[in-house]
Protein backbone atom coordinates (compact mmCIF):
# COMPACT_ATOMS: atom_id res chain seq x y z
CA UNK A 1 0.00 0.00 0.00
CA UNK A 2 1.33 3.26 -0.82
CA UNK A 3 2.10 5.79 2.01
CA UNK A 4 0.58 8.91 1.90
CA UNK A 5 1.97 12.21 3.23
CA UNK A 6 -0.14 14.71 4.86
CA UNK A 7 -0.17 18.10 3.16
CA UNK A 8 2.71 20.14 4.25
CA UNK A 9 4.98 17.50 5.93
CA UNK A 10 7.87 17.57 3.84
CA UNK A 11 7.83 21.62 4.57
CA UNK A 12 7.42 20.25 7.89
CA UNK A 13 10.26 17.30 7.65
CA UNK A 14 12.58 20.14 6.19
CA UNK A 15 12.21 22.05 8.95
CA UNK A 16 12.79 19.72 11.52
CA UNK A 17 16.28 18.53 9.97
CA UNK A 18 17.48 21.35 8.60
CA UNK A 19 16.87 23.95 11.32
CA UNK A 20 17.20 27.55 10.26
CA UNK A 21 17.59 26.24 6.45
CA UNK A 22 14.50 28.89 5.34
CA UNK A 23 16.08 31.89 8.09
CA UNK A 24 19.18 31.74 5.82
CA UNK A 25 16.60 31.38 2.68
CA UNK A 26 15.16 34.80 3.60
CA UNK A 27 18.37 36.31 4.59
CA UNK A 28 20.29 35.90 2.01
CA UNK A 29 16.87 36.99 -0.91
CA UNK A 30 17.26 40.34 1.99
CA UNK A 31 20.90 40.77 1.16
CA UNK A 32 20.47 40.49 -2.51
CA UNK A 33 17.25 42.92 -2.77
CA UNK A 34 19.49 45.56 -0.56
CA UNK A 35 22.30 44.87 -2.76
CA UNK A 36 20.30 46.06 -6.00
CA UNK A 37 18.08 48.37 -4.31
CA UNK A 38 21.65 50.13 -3.53
CA UNK A 39 23.32 49.92 -7.35
CA UNK A 40 19.30 51.22 -8.32
CA UNK A 41 19.89 54.56 -6.31
CA UNK A 42 23.54 54.70 -7.40
CA UNK A 43 22.35 54.79 -10.73
CA UNK A 44 19.82 57.59 -10.20
CA UNK A 45 22.57 59.66 -7.89
CA UNK A 46 25.11 58.97 -11.14
CA UNK A 47 22.16 60.05 -13.71
CA UNK A 48 21.53 63.25 -11.86
CA UNK A 49 24.89 64.15 -11.37
CA UNK A 50 25.46 63.73 -15.16
CA UNK A 51 22.12 65.80 -16.00
CA UNK A 52 23.14 68.46 -13.76
CA UNK A 53 27.29 68.44 -14.60
CA UNK A 54 26.19 67.87 -18.86
CA UNK A 55 23.11 70.31 -18.79
CA UNK A 56 22.43 72.89 -16.22
CA UNK A 57 26.90 73.62 -15.64
CA UNK A 58 27.48 73.83 -19.28
CA UNK A 59 24.91 75.95 -19.84
CA UNK A 60 25.22 78.42 -17.10
CA UNK A 61 29.20 77.76 -18.20
CA UNK A 62 28.07 79.24 -21.60
CA UNK A 63 28.45 82.50 -20.41
CA UNK A 64 30.02 82.54 -17.11
CA UNK A 65 33.99 81.42 -17.25
CA UNK A 66 35.84 81.05 -14.06
CA UNK A 67 38.44 78.81 -12.87
CA UNK A 68 37.23 75.65 -10.93
CA UNK A 69 36.42 76.80 -7.07
CA UNK A 70 39.44 75.57 -5.04
CA UNK A 71 37.46 73.27 -2.52
CA UNK A 72 36.48 71.04 -5.58
CA UNK A 73 40.14 71.01 -7.32
CA UNK A 74 41.01 67.95 -4.81
CA UNK A 75 38.00 65.74 -6.46
CA UNK A 76 39.00 65.72 -9.89
CA UNK A 77 41.88 63.89 -8.66
CA UNK A 78 40.44 60.57 -8.18
CA UNK A 79 41.38 57.01 -9.36
CA UNK A 80 38.66 56.79 -12.29
CA UNK A 81 40.15 59.63 -13.71
CA UNK A 82 43.22 58.59 -13.37
CA UNK A 83 42.31 55.14 -15.51
CA UNK A 84 40.69 56.60 -17.99
CA UNK A 85 43.37 59.83 -18.12
CA UNK A 86 46.52 58.65 -17.04
CA UNK A 87 49.13 60.89 -16.20
CA UNK A 88 51.92 59.02 -17.29
CA UNK A 89 50.17 58.58 -20.71
CA UNK A 90 49.96 62.19 -21.33
CA UNK A 91 53.36 63.27 -19.99
CA UNK A 92 54.35 60.51 -22.51
CA UNK A 93 52.26 62.17 -25.44
CA UNK A 94 53.42 65.86 -24.50
CA UNK A 95 56.89 64.72 -25.28
CA UNK A 96 58.06 65.84 -21.80
CA UNK A 97 62.00 64.95 -22.05
CA UNK A 98 65.23 65.38 -19.71
CA UNK A 99 66.25 68.72 -19.05
CA UNK A 100 63.23 70.16 -20.18
CA UNK A 101 61.58 73.56 -18.79
CA UNK A 102 58.17 73.33 -19.05
CA UNK A 103 54.89 75.18 -18.28
CA UNK A 104 51.70 73.94 -16.58
CA UNK A 105 48.61 76.19 -16.73
CA UNK A 106 45.77 75.00 -13.66
CA UNK A 107 47.74 72.39 -12.10
CA UNK A 108 45.28 71.77 -9.52
CA UNK A 109 45.97 69.20 -6.95
CA UNK A 110 49.12 68.20 -9.75
CA UNK A 111 47.32 65.07 -11.44
CA UNK A 112 49.94 65.17 -14.21
CA UNK A 113 52.38 67.55 -12.67
CA UNK A 114 53.96 64.71 -11.37
CA UNK A 115 53.89 62.52 -13.94
CA UNK A 116 55.91 65.52 -16.41
CA UNK A 117 58.42 66.21 -13.58
CA UNK A 118 59.31 62.27 -13.87
CA UNK A 119 59.94 62.67 -17.72
CA UNK A 120 62.31 66.05 -17.38
CA UNK A 121 64.23 64.69 -14.33
CA UNK A 122 66.48 66.85 -12.49
CA UNK A 123 67.90 68.91 -15.23
CA UNK A 124 64.37 69.84 -16.08
CA UNK A 125 61.81 72.11 -14.56
CA UNK A 126 57.72 72.01 -14.48
CA UNK A 127 56.45 75.47 -13.76
CA UNK A 128 53.13 74.89 -11.89
CA UNK A 129 50.97 78.22 -12.25
CA UNK A 130 47.83 78.62 -11.09
CA UNK A 131 45.55 82.09 -10.68
CA UNK A 132 44.35 80.67 -7.02
CA UNK A 133 46.03 80.84 -4.15
CA UNK A 134 44.55 78.49 -2.26
CA UNK A 135 45.47 75.59 -5.11
CA UNK A 136 49.38 77.17 -5.23
CA UNK A 137 49.41 76.88 -1.28
CA UNK A 138 47.97 73.30 -1.49
CA UNK A 139 49.95 71.85 -4.29
CA UNK A 140 53.07 73.69 -2.63
CA UNK A 141 52.87 72.00 0.36
CA UNK A 142 52.54 68.65 -1.58
CA UNK A 143 55.90 69.26 -3.51
CA UNK A 144 57.40 70.38 -0.09
CA UNK A 145 56.28 67.02 1.43
CA UNK A 146 57.51 64.48 -1.52
CA UNK A 147 61.01 66.31 -1.37
CA UNK A 148 60.85 66.98 -5.17
CA UNK A 149 63.15 69.96 -6.78
CA UNK A 150 61.90 70.27 -10.02
CA UNK A 151 58.96 71.53 -9.86
CA UNK A 152 58.23 75.37 -9.30
CA UNK A 153 54.65 76.35 -8.32
CA UNK A 154 53.68 79.76 -8.45
CA UNK A 155 50.49 82.31 -8.40
CA UNK A 156 50.08 84.01 -11.70
CA UNK A 157 47.37 84.93 -14.18
CA UNK A 158 47.55 83.22 -17.64
CA UNK A 159 47.50 86.78 -19.20
CA UNK A 160 50.62 88.50 -17.91
CA UNK A 161 53.21 85.19 -17.52
CA UNK A 162 56.73 86.33 -15.70
CA UNK A 163 59.02 84.94 -18.22
CA UNK A 164 60.80 86.11 -21.20
CA UNK A 165 60.45 85.53 -24.54
CA UNK A 166 60.73 81.62 -26.31
CA UNK A 167 61.45 80.62 -22.79
CA UNK A 168 59.60 76.98 -22.68
CA UNK A 169 60.45 73.67 -24.69
CA UNK A 170 56.23 73.04 -23.50
CA UNK A 171 53.23 74.47 -22.43
CA UNK A 172 50.49 72.27 -21.16
CA UNK A 173 46.92 72.81 -20.21
CA UNK A 174 44.20 69.67 -19.06
CA UNK A 175 40.58 70.74 -18.78
CA UNK A 176 41.61 74.77 -18.48
CA UNK A 177 40.90 76.74 -21.40
CA UNK A 178 37.44 76.45 -21.30
CA UNK A 179 37.80 78.00 -17.92
CA UNK A 180 39.91 81.26 -19.41
CA UNK A 181 37.68 84.20 -20.06
CA UNK A 182 40.31 86.03 -22.53
CA UNK A 183 41.28 82.62 -24.38
CA UNK A 184 42.80 84.69 -27.22
CA UNK A 185 44.90 86.80 -24.42
CA UNK A 186 46.14 83.38 -23.34
CA UNK A 187 47.27 82.30 -26.24
CA UNK A 188 49.30 85.03 -27.52
CA UNK A 189 50.83 85.09 -24.10
CA UNK A 190 51.95 81.33 -24.06
CA UNK A 191 52.86 81.77 -28.52
CA UNK A 192 55.30 84.30 -26.65
CA UNK A 193 57.25 82.27 -24.22
CA UNK A 194 56.86 79.43 -26.03
CA UNK A 195 60.46 78.23 -28.26
CA UNK A 196 59.71 78.01 -31.91
CA UNK A 197 60.54 74.48 -31.95
CA UNK A 198 58.32 74.27 -28.86
CA UNK A 199 54.84 72.26 -28.41
CA UNK A 200 51.51 73.80 -26.92
CA UNK A 201 49.46 71.06 -25.87
CA UNK A 202 45.46 71.42 -24.54
CA UNK A 203 43.86 68.28 -22.86
CA UNK A 204 40.45 68.08 -22.18
CA UNK A 205 38.17 65.50 -20.53
CA UNK A 206 34.54 64.76 -21.38
CA UNK A 207 32.58 64.81 -17.74
CA UNK A 208 34.64 68.68 -17.38
CA UNK A 209 31.44 71.13 -17.71
CA UNK A 210 33.84 73.40 -19.95
CA UNK A 211 34.82 70.47 -22.19
CA UNK A 212 35.02 71.94 -25.85
CA UNK A 213 35.44 69.93 -28.50
CA UNK A 214 38.55 69.21 -30.58
CA UNK A 215 37.24 71.23 -33.52
CA UNK A 216 36.84 74.35 -31.67
CA UNK A 217 39.76 74.29 -29.38
CA UNK A 218 42.02 73.70 -32.11
CA UNK A 219 39.58 76.70 -34.02
CA UNK A 220 40.74 78.42 -31.10
CA UNK A 221 44.37 77.78 -31.68
CA UNK A 222 44.54 78.52 -34.78
CA UNK A 223 43.44 81.83 -34.59
CA UNK A 224 46.15 82.81 -32.00
CA UNK A 225 48.91 81.41 -34.91
CA UNK A 226 49.08 77.86 -33.66
CA UNK A 227 48.57 74.99 -36.11
CA UNK A 228 47.41 71.71 -35.32
CA UNK A 229 50.28 68.61 -35.42
CA UNK A 230 48.90 65.65 -33.72
CA UNK A 231 45.76 64.68 -31.43
CA UNK A 232 45.32 61.31 -28.84
CA UNK A 233 42.74 60.10 -26.81
CA UNK A 234 39.64 58.88 -27.29
CA UNK A 235 35.65 59.87 -26.66
CA UNK A 236 35.80 60.94 -23.05
CA UNK A 237 39.24 62.65 -23.07
CA UNK A 238 41.92 64.27 -25.79
CA UNK A 239 44.96 65.76 -25.75
CA UNK A 240 45.97 68.38 -29.02
CA UNK A 241 49.56 69.14 -29.84
CA UNK A 242 50.16 72.62 -31.91
CA UNK A 243 53.16 74.21 -32.96
CA UNK A 244 53.91 77.95 -33.96
CA UNK A 245 52.98 78.98 -36.84
CA UNK A 246 55.89 80.20 -39.36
Amino acid sequence: MKRQSLPGSKDLIDELEFPGKHNKEDVNLSIIRSIFSLIKWLLVALLAYILFVEVVLRFVRRFYQFPIPAYAARLIDNPIRRRIQPPDRIAEWLGAGEGMSILEIGPGPGTFTFAVARRVGEAGCVYAFDIQEPIVSALSEKVEQRGITNISVRQASAYTLPFSDQYFDRIYMVAVLGEIPDKQRALSEFKRVLKDDGLLAIGEFLPDPDYPRRKTVAAWCQESGFILTEQYGNLLHYLLLFTKQE
